[in-house]
């Protein structure tokens, strides 16, 4: 069994919505008991009902007021995440001039490579599962999509 000493941090209580909660709950009873006229099960539910529409109220409606939940959970956030990769899909549905496509590949390998890209994929064996294939296909992976933007403008 775990020791009850260590269970709660209280020095990590967010004291204030405590505090919030606990006059959420003694206002939604009072209310609850004096519209029931003393019948105990309609005054838990009443109370129960004006408190979820208090919480509900105070968490989520855009009232302005600083949130006691809000603060601890900006505190907690971690300064740093980590950026997911962009990928640039490029399919080439016919080439009508092969010359003049010859040495495109080359240009566009060094272009992306400048702006920190590598190609994932780069292909003439495709197969068609719906519609048609195109020709080529490239996969190029990107750390950010301002990369990205860079070496398509290059």
């Amino acid at each position: 069994m775990q020791n009850m000493a260590t269970a709660i941090d209280w020095a990590n209580v967010n004291w204030l919505y405590v505090i919030v909660l606990a006059i959420f709950v003694f206002f939604s009873t009072t209310i609850g008991t004096l519209l029931s006229f003393r019948y105990v099960f309609y005054s838990a539910v009443l109370s129960a009902s004006l408190f979820a529409a208090a919480f509900t109220f105070w968490n989520y409606y855009p009232h302005g007021l600083p949130l006691p939940t809000l603060m601890t959970a900006q505190q907690q956030v971690p300064a740093t995440h980590a950026k997911s990769p962009t990928y640039v899909v490029i399919a080439i549905q016919k080439i009508t001039d092969p010359e003049a496509y010859k040495p495109l590949p080359e240009k566009g390998k060094a272009a992306a490579e400048a702006a920190g890209g590598h190609y994932i994929i780069r292909t003439d064996n495709i197969t068609g599962l719906d519609g048609v294939a195109p020709e080529r296909l490239a996969l190029i992976e990107f750390d950010s999509i301002e990369k990205a933007w860079y070496a398509e403008r290059r």
